[in-house]
Parts: structure tokens; sequence; C-alpha cells
């Protein structure tokens, strides 16, 4: 005894040791019957089973899905068997309301009800009215999106005030009697889900406004659409609702069922007709929500209501098959998706159309906000669309491959979403920046010539886009490798490995890492910006465009030089603070070197009145005197300092003021001139000497 006693305190202890009970008590101190009571306790604790790993066995997914079908098969044939039962149904029905009251009772639920709906629908109508006759005295120009909201929510007071009304009429006047109760409120949530259906889908299509419809359908298609969506809901309000009627009376099993099913096909029928009708408004819709639809858009427009409309009996369909394998009636999600599959690219396209309309406007904050909606409302589709096929987005309990794939899918549209979030408001915003600094930049009113250097752009628009690329691909790198380990890669070693490529890289292109370090160098020394003119030693021009090695030059001339910044030594800019031009003019050796000057002094002062050039002297116009002389006569210099530029606008407009004023004051600009001496006392004839006078002017001439 005493040995069976020591093997079991051994057995506990070795128990205890395992498990770390930090407050065993010493073997020593425990009695048999306590050792033995201690060890059963722990014997009987059940074994937690490991699940083992799945395996793919193509053999088990063979036998599931045949096991699927004939469970499915099986659960059809009943169904389909409870068919000789439905005839029975509404006397069944009749016999269960009317069961231990008198036969008037039904009848005056029946007048109760329709006099309270019409109470509701009254005060529906009035307070719509009133909301309507408010929102029409405010004169501010709202958006369409605004609008629509405006008339949905006004709608939305109307149906709750239907419901408060008939609700109240029907407790203050109707019997206590349970099943009159439950079928009152069942008819009275068909009537409020077709009365909002109703102000949904008339704010949407507006078919007797043009204006306010968001859609770009006409006015037929509009009311088409509407008529159809209200035919659709109606039947199926009032037939699931006559199914939980006749569920509330314990009418059940699988004549109810099959009840369900016939009002779910009926419901689907109905919707794919309606689908299948608009196909090409949808289509039209999408096509026209952009200005210059692209080919995507242009596919998408095709293919979607061909989608839509098989989506609507695969919908149905695989809620039944679900159904039939045991799970939940999701109608409810069927029917939401369906309304997504219509209303989300409705509402994609509105958003388009209206951001093509904000596009290059002063409103930055609505075209960033219309930017984020549109990618934004596919995420709320996604979210909304997980909430009602009840996938636990956040959930890491459930272990099944479709929460798996649906909670990588919302992990990478969220990213992707942010991503463009954040490069729509940067980009956004960079280009009002440039669009800014372009409309400061504006050229003179006077015609240049091909060959005058343009002044520079400022350093903020030469560097912004530069900015921009380098912003895009920083976002574009970032939602790249979060959406890479969302999918489960490890990202650590593809960074290792971008490291150790960038270093053989570097090693085995230093010239063209040479042209970007340069690069970076001359921008970060303000060397030179778009629209200057420089020169690099072998090519000149006006910088047209920089990237991140090289700019472009355009020449006055034309041509286009793509220079690598590894390769510029030297840069000479000519549009940069201000320019000086000196202008020569040669006079005569008789003339009054004075008068000249005041007559320079006078143009000067002309010139700094002209209304075109007046703002672009930084220095007036003046002479600086005689600076040389030459065969000819006198050199008279002048010089102006202006802006980088506009020199040569200038330069024209002085030698046009100092040629009229010389020639008002009889002053005239010095010409070569050649004289021939021919000795008096020569015996030579006249015409001898006329025609050594030509061959001598001939000769000048010549040289």
């Amino acid at each position: 005894m005493k040995k069976l006693s020591l093997l079991l305190a051994m057995a506990l202890f070795l128990c205890l040791q395992a498990l770390s009970v930090a407050d065993a008590r010493d073997i020593s101190e425990l009695t048999d019957q306590e050792v033995r009571a201690l060890l059963i306790e722990k014997l009987e604790e059940p074994e937690v089973e490991t699940p083992p790993e799945p395996v793919f066995n193509p053999a088990i997914i063979a036998y599931n899905l045949q096991f699927a079908f004939t469970k499915v098969r099986a659960r059809a044939s009943e169904l389909l068997g409870a068919y000789d039962q439905l005839p029975s149904l509404p006397g069944e029905w009749w016999r269960r309301i009317n069961e231990g009251r008198d036969g008037n009772a039904f009848g005056v639920f029946l007048i109760t009800f329709v006099l309270c709906i019409a109470a509701g629908l009254a005060g529906f109508v009035q307070v719509k009215r009133k909301l309507d006759h408010i929102a029409a005295a405010d004169s501010r120009d709202h958006s369409l999106a605004a609008r629509f909201a405006g008339r949905l929510a006004r709608h939305g007071a109307g149906v709750i005030v239907l419901i408060a009304i008939a609700t109240a009429g029907y407790f203050i006047f109707a019997s206590g009697d349970q099943r009159d109760r439950t079928l009152f409120f069942f008819y009275l949530s068909a009537v409020a889900i077709i009365a909002f259906f109703a102000g949904g889908s008339r704010a949407l299509f507006e078919p007797d406004a043009p204006e306010l419809r968001i859609p770009a359908m006409s006015n037929e298609d509009a009311r088409s659409f509407h008529r159809n969506i209200m035919v659709s809901t109606a039947f199926g309000a009032f037939g699931f609702f006559s199914c939980a009627s006749f569920a509330s009376l314990g009418i059940s099993g699988d004549v109810h069922d099959l009840l369900l099913l016939i009002v779910g096909a009926g419901t689907t029928l109905l919707l794919t007709y309606t689908v299948w009708c608009q196909r090409h408004a949808i289509a039209g819709d999408i096509l026209a929500g952009s200005p210059a639809p692209s080919q995507v858009r242009q596919i998408v427009s095709e293919c979607w209501p061909m989608l839509t409309f098989l989506a609507v009996p695969a919908l149905f369909f695989g809620v039944l098959i679900n159904i039939f394998l045991g799970g939940l009636a999701l109608y409810g999600a069927a029917l939401f998706t369906v309304v997504m599959l219509i209303v989300a690219p409705i509402a994609e396209a509105a958003l388009s159309r209206a951001i093509a309309k904000l596009e290059g406007s002063e409103h930055t904050i609505s075209t960033i906000v219309a930017r984020v909606s549109r990618i934004g409302l596919l995420l709320l589709v996604a979210v909304l669309l997980a909430a009602v096929w009840r996938i636990e987005i956040n959930s890491t309990d459930d272990s099944s491959i479709e929460t798996k794939v649906f909670q990588t899918l919302i992990q990478i549209s969220a990213t992707v979403a942010f991503g463009y979030a954040v490069w729509q408001i940067l980009r956004v915003f960079l280009d009002q920046k440039i669009a800014e600094e372009d409309s400061a930049f504006v050229q003179g009113d006077v015609e240049v010539d091909s060959e005058e250097i343009g002044a520079g752009m400022s350093r903020t628009r030469t560097l912004l886009p530069l900015v921009r690329r380098t912003g895009l691909i920083v976002i574009t790198t970032i939602v790249v490798l979060v959406s890479l380990s969302a999918l489960g890669v490890d990202t650590a070693p593809l960074l290792a490995g971008a490291g150790v490529v960038g270093l053989a890289i570097g090693f085995g292109s230093q010239t063209l890492v040479k042209d970007v370090v340069s690069g970076f160098f001359f921008l970060l020394e303000d060397a030179f910006r778009l629209g200057e003119y420089i020169d690099v030693g072998k090519v000149k021009g006006t910088v047209e465009s920089i990237s991140v090695r090289s700019l472009k030059l355009r020449h006055h001339r034309g041509a286009l030089n793509t220079v690598p910044f590894g390769s510029v030594a030297v840069i000479e800019n000519f549009s940069r603070d201000w320019a000086i031009m000196k202008l020569k003019v040669r006079v005569p050796f008789e003339t009054d070197l004075n008068m000249v000057r005041k007559l320079l002094k006078k143009v000067g002062r002309e010139l700094g009145e002209i209304e075109v050039i007046k703002d672009d002297f930084l220095q007036p116009f003046k002479a600086q005197g005689a600076v040389e002389v030459d065969d000819y006569g006198f050199v008279i210099s002048t010089k102006f300092m202006s802006k980088p530029g506009k020199q040569f606008t200038i330069r024209r407009f002085a030698f046009q003021a100092m040629q009229d004023a010389f020639e008002e004051n009889n002053i005239p600009f010095s010409r070569p001139r050649v004289r021939v001496e021919i000795d008096a006392k020569s015996d030579a004839s006249s015409d001898e000497k006329a025609a050594a006078a030509g061959a001598a002017s001939e000769t000048i001439a010549k040289t």
C-alpha cells in the first residue's frame, strides 16, 4: 500500500512540475486519499487536441463536393415535395388569424391599419412639403451631392413621421391582440421600406428634373429605372414580410421555406429584368464619368451591366445552396449586394464628373475631397459588403480561408486608399502652386525675337516638378511594401536585397551617380531655373525641363539638347538678376557732341515713359559720350540696365527713338564715304576723270 502511495505521489509531483503549479504543497504532507483525489482530477481533465494541419488532397475535396451536392439535392427534393401544400396556406393563415375571436375582428384590424397608414402618409406629405419649402427658400448654390443628400434627408424625416403617426394611431384605436400587433408592424415595416426606397430612387434618378439627376441618363431611362426598382421593392417587401407573418402564426417547415424561395425567385427575376432593361443606360452613365474616357473605363462600361445581370441570379442561387447546406438565409445580404452593384458605379461616375469640373479651379479642397472620396467609396462598399455577409474583418480567431482573403484584401485596399489620398493631396497642392507660379511668370505683350534671352522662372517653380516626382516614387514604394507585408511577404530581405543591388549599381554606374549628385548640388545652389538661358560650354539655350540626372536646353533656333549634369563644368547664366545693354552709334566729325548728349538724355526720358517697357528698366537709358574715333566719325556709346530678357525689347525702342530724335534735329548718322582727288592740272578729259572716280568708288565698295 505504501509503495502504491509513493508511486502516486511521484506521478502527482511530476504532473505538478509539468503544469508549473507554484502553490503545490509538499508531497510528504499529503495523505493517500488526497493524492488519489488529485491524481484522478488531473487524469479526468479533457485533453486539448491540436487540430491537424490542413492538407491539400483532391480526393477529399471531391468527396466533400459530392457530399454537399447530395445534401443540396436531398433538401431541394424535400422543398419541392411540399409544393402540394401551397394551395392550403391562405386558408390555414385565415384560420389561425381568426382563431378564438369573432369574424369581424380582422376586418376591424384591416380598417384600422389602412386608416393609420393613411394618417401617416398625410403627415409624411405635410412634413415633406414643409421641408421642401424651407430648402427652396435657401438661395445658396449647393452642389449636386449636397442637394441629393438634402432631398434624401427630407424624405427620411417624412418616413420617420409616417412611422410615428401610424404607430401612435394604432396603439390608440386598435385592439391589443398579439397577432394584430405583429401583422401591423410587419406590414408597416414593408410600407416604410417602400417609402424610403421610393425617396432614395427618386432623389437619385429625378425622372422629372434632369438638372438634379445624379446619373447621366435620359428622362425615359430614369423613369423606367425608377419604376422597375419600385416594382421590385414592393414585391420583395410585401412578399418577405408576408412570409414572416406566416411564421409568426406558426406556419413553418418545408412549405414556409418553399414560399420564401418563391418570393426570393420572384424578386430575383424582377431585379434581373430591371438590370437587363437598363444595361445601356448603366453603360452610358459609366462612360460619361469622364470627358475623355480611358480604355479601362470603356471596358468597365461594357462589362459591368452584364456582370450585374449575371450576379443577381448567381447571388440568389448561392444563398439557396447555403440554406440547403444548413447555413443562414442571407437574403438581405444578397439584396444589398445587388443594390451596391447598381448604385456604386453611378456614384463613382458622378464623382468622376465632379472631379472633371473641379480640375483647374480654385476649389482645391473640394478637388482633393472628391478624388479621395472616389477610392474611399470603393473601400466603404467593401466594408459594408463584409458586414452584411458577416465576415469579421478584425477577427483573429476565424482561420477560414475566406476570412483571411477578405482581411488581406481590405488591408491592401485601405493601404492603397491611404496612399492614393496622400498622393492626391500632394499632387493637387503642387499643381496649384505650379499654376500660380506659371500665371505669375507672364511674358510681355511685345513680340520678341526668337534669339532673345528670356527671364527664368522662380526657384520654387523649378523644384516643384522634382518634388512631385519624388513624392510619387516614395508613396508608391511604401504602398507596395505594406501591401506585400499584408500578403505575408517578409519585406526585410527585400529591403536588404535592394540595398545590395543599389550598392552594386552605384559601383557599376559611377557616371550615373555623378550625374545625380551633380544635379542635386546644382539645384541646391540655385545655379539655374526653368526658363533661364544658360551656356554650359558646348551648348546653350533655355532650360526647358529638369530630371534627376539631366536637363534639357532649347536652343534659340529650335534644337533641343539633353545635357547630363556630370558633364557640366561651368554654367553661364544670362537670365539672372539684371542685364546691361550697350548701344553704339556713329556721327560725323562736324556734329555738335553737346547737342547729341542733350538729345540722348531726352531719348532716355521718353523711353522711361513708354508704358510697355518703363517697368523693365533697372537703370535709365543714358549716354556715355564719345568713346572712340574711327575713319568715319565719332562713336557715341549709350547703355541701360534692365531685367533679364527685357534688354532686347528695350533696344528696339531705343534705336527707334534715337533715329527719330536725330532726324528731327538734322543730325545724320555717319556713313562710309569715298573721296577721290584728281589733279586739276591733269590733261585727262572729264570722262576719264569720271571713270577714275567710279573705279575708285567700286574698289572701296568691294573692300
